[in-house]
């Protein structure tokens, strides 16, 4: 991997890492008991958010790891694959803390699409993963990770 390209990783794991780490002290914040459909969703999701925050720390130099790639990127594919079933259930009516707004189920074929595009891409990151190619690995993850946030804004309190 030349420099250019594990600067730019570098940079969209920093990016991808510090939209993260607001969003996990946010939710440290305000600690209440989550009912059951909402800890099977948040629990799935966490997966996907500790395999992307080592996926980070590898690729900033912070953990010495890089054969853990492949693997951290099949967790991540494992969990988007049932992310969007997690979400078809509406729990709008139920009671107890969930960070999901309604609006998923107000706009599901938008919210289903992006879920089905988490899926793919996160897929194609794991398949990425296994061949050690850096180059394509910075932009199957910025791929990846690049809905995250524009999701994350619409859908999640």
């Amino acid at each position: 991997m030349t420099f250019s390209t594990l600067s730019k990783t570098a940079l969209i794991a920093l990016m991808v890492g510090a939209s993260f780490a607001s969003t996990t002290v946010s939710a440290q914040s305000g600690k209440q008991k989550r009912f059951a459909e909402s800890q099977y969703r948040h629990d799935n999701m966490e997966h996907v958010k500790y395999a992307l925050a080592n996926i980070v720390q590898i690729l900033k130099g912070e953990a010495s790891h890089e054969g853990h790639l492949p693997k951290l990127a099949a967790i991540m594919a494992s969990s988007a694959s049932m992310a969007k079933a997690t979400f078809e259930k509406d729990t709008r009516g139920m009671s107890g803390h969930t960070e999901a707004k309604d609006a998923i189920w107000e706009n599901w074929a938008d919210f289903s699409s992006k879920m089905d595009t988490f899926e793919a891409d996160t897929a194609a990151l794991a398949k990425v993963a296994e061949t050690g190619d850096m180059g394509q690995f910075g932009a199957a993850f910025q791929k990846a990770t690049g809905n995250c946030k524009s999701c994350h804004d619409k859908y999640k309190d």
